[in-house]
């Protein structure tokens, strides 16, 4: 009976390893993104001669403070449904796997918001959106739209 219980706590012990270590990847990312942006805006504000100021940091500063906020509140939502898995887990076996799916779908949806934000900041965006607005033509084209399915197989050449 030792040998099972001490198999189970090793494997408690493991899993919330990984799932902690899942989560501060999750963190790490946030925070990359988060320099990555304010990178963008101290570069954009270079360019257009504008001084850069401590209130426009501590704007980055409350920022990063509201999104590990966020981030705190699904990682406890994750430590719940976490917790409630492995107890199912130990008593009837696995449900589900205990995947802190709450904290990784909010740091990705904080990185977007931060992709979105460099995209804003980026120097020659005027010709990321010429480039969007011809491949748009592009697909639109009936001729290129037909070569292009017939290349992916969706379409029987003609």
């Amino acid at each position: 009976m030792k040998a099972m219980e001490q198999t189970m706590t090793d494997m408690l012990t493991t899993r919330m390893g990984l799932i902690a270590a899942l989560v501060a990847v999750d963190y790490v990312c946030v925070l990359l993104a988060v320099l990555a942006d304010l990178r963008s805006g101290i570069l954009k504000a270079r360019r257009q001669g504008v001084k850069r100021t401590s209130k426009g940091l501590r704007r980055s500063v409350e920022k990063a403070g509201r999104y590990y906020v966020m981030l705190f509140a699904m990682t406890l939502i994750d430590a719940m449904v976490c917790g409630a898995l492995l107890f199912v887990a130990a008593a009837d076996g696995p449900l589900l796997p205990p995947l802190p799916v709450f904290s990784t779908l909010g740091a990705v949806g904080l990185a977007m918001i931060e992709l979105k934000s460099i995209y804003e900041n980026a120097q020659d965006k005027s010709d990321y959106d010429r480039i969007i607005g011809q491949l748009r033509k592009l697909l639109d084209d009936p001729a290129i739209k037909g070569r292009l399915l017939e290349a992916m197989g969706l379409k029987k050449p003609e």
